[in-house]
């Protein structure tokens, strides 16, 4: 099934049991995100929410919309990621010849995208740029958050070189109705964007969409290749097209169905102080100087709900979306590198991703095997890297805890880099591994009834 915007995926929740309804007024200053946090942490059968009665706005807020690893999977229209997963391999098989980023710029290039005429499109019909952001009921999530953000937002931007546009998710501090503070982390779309305009002297475009389809929403938070648009991605997986609409102050393109968008620019060496932000290490990130955005305008639907996410400590919505993520662009890093039989990132340590690989390639050493994968888009910068013998079962705690811990000597098995660290739980040097003989164990199998020993 797939959701063209919020409200039918607000509905489809709604049919399966998998959406509260808050109707008693909540504070968006630390009272919302309370209430989101123990959810999160397993009340309330941790459905997604929608509050209905904000304090001080006339807008209902959407929260923990992907807060499981089924609804991350409806909302990309399908039972189970490994379902994505398993197309986007099939596909990048017809590309052998091909790197990964290039193969997957040549199966998103045919995506559909329908344009629709600004008057035409949804999102901009209620004009409220008078109120700006102070009409949005943004979260003031933690008490020592440095202010109220946004925290699912699609950030669009486009290079100066190109029209190719790129679709990342940054958080977004609201200092005041038509000024806010953008950070895009290293490494991103936005921030290489960015730089490039700035190094011109010149301003660049910003358009941030709120709502819309949620698959688009997800892909806002991937690693994508340059060469590959996140809404002919998005289009790609989900099978079908994504309507966009051009916004009148920015000529960025944006999805037609959103629920509010903001345009504004962000003017070369103008910034502020941004932060603390409660982060998804348990702890604050400390203020820091953040690039300035001023806001030129603000559009909604006539009905808009507010979409955000709470951060923090696990387990929490972002989890799971990046747990999606994982699963769907293993694929990529197994067609550029086809020894990794599996890759795990447990939930915990999935933004700093801490992987658990499974490889098959005896001949290459730990420091090779390390320095290639931190390359790739999916593991760039891993802070940690444990690699495991190709019959590991990645998801079996005491499996993966019993080869670690017998690992060679810590001395031959982990290697630290700065704050970047691999170790070595393959088999190895230590001989060889202890199995039941096949011929005698397939015996016993097909004998097992002769036993009487219940079921095996």
């Amino acid at each position: 099934m797939y959701f063209a915007d919020l409200p039918s995926f607000l509905a489809h929740l709604e049919t399966i049991d998998g959406l509260n309804r808050v109707k008693a007024e909540v504070d968006p200053y630390l009272e919302v995100a309370a209430i989101i946090d123990r959810v999160c942490k397993g009340a309330g059968a941790q459905r997604a929410l929608l509050f209905e009665n904000i304090k001080g706005s006339q807008m209902p807020l959407a929260a923990n919309l992907f807060g499981s690893k089924q609804r991350v999977a409806l909302a990309l229209g399908v039972s189970n990621i490994e379902t994505l997963a398993n197309r986007l391999r099939e596909g990048l098989n017809t590309h052998q010849g091909l790197d990964s980023a290039q193969a997957l710029a040549e199966l998103t290039r045919n995506a559909t995208i329908e344009e629709v005429l600004p008057d035409a499109a949804p999102c901009f019909t209620k004009d409220a740029t008078e109120q700006g952001l102070d009409g949005l009921p943004a979260l003031h999530s933690w008490p020592g958050d440095g202010g109220p953000y946004l925290t699912l937002g699609q950030v669009f931007t486009r290079s100066p070189d190109s029209d190719r546009q790129n679709c990342g998710m940054y958080r977004v501090q609201i200092l005041d109705k038509h000024t806010a503070l953008i950070r895009c982390h290293p490494g991103s779309g936005g921030l290489a964007h960015m730089s490039a305009w700035h190094a011109q002297g010149k301003s660049m475009a910003v358009a941030i969409a709120l709502g819309g389809p949620p698959a688009l929403t997800w892909c806002a938070g991937l690693s994508l290749p340059e060469e590959v648009s996140e809404l002919e991605f998005a289009c790609y997986l989900t099978g079908q097209p994504i309507a966009v609409t051009q916004c009148r102050d920015s000529g960025l393109s944006v999805p037609a169905s959103a629920e509010i968008v903001i345009q504004g620019h962000v003017l070369p060496g103008e910034e502020d102080t941004e932060g603390p932000f409660g982060n998804h290490t348990g702890f604050y990130t400390p203020a820091s100087p953040a690039p300035v955005l001023r806001v030129k305008s603000v559009f909604m639907k006539k009905h808009a709900v507010y979409p955000c996410t709470l951060v923090g400590p696990p387990p929490m919505e972002n989890m799971y979306l990046a747990h999606a993520a994982e699963r769907a662009m293993l694929p990529l890093l197994q067609h550029d590198f086809p020894w990794v039989r599996d890759m795990h990132m447990p939930l915990e340590g999935i933004y700093h991703r801490a992987a658990l690989v499974s490889v098959d390639a005896p001949e290459m050493t730990m420091m090779e095997l390390g320095n290639m994968l931190r390359q790739t888009k999916l593991l760039r910068n891993s802070r940690l890297i444990i690699l495991l013998d190709k019959n590991c079962d990645l998801g079996k705690a005491s499996d993966v805890y019993w080869r670690l811990v017998n690992a060679d000597s810590w001395v031959n098995s982990v290697l630290i880099n700065g704050d970047k660290m691999t170790i070595d739980a393959r088999a190895g040097s230590r001989g060889t591994e202890v199995s039941s003989e096949p011929k005698t164990l397939n015996r016993v199998i097909k004998r097992w009834q002769d036993f009487s020993l219940g079921e095996m």
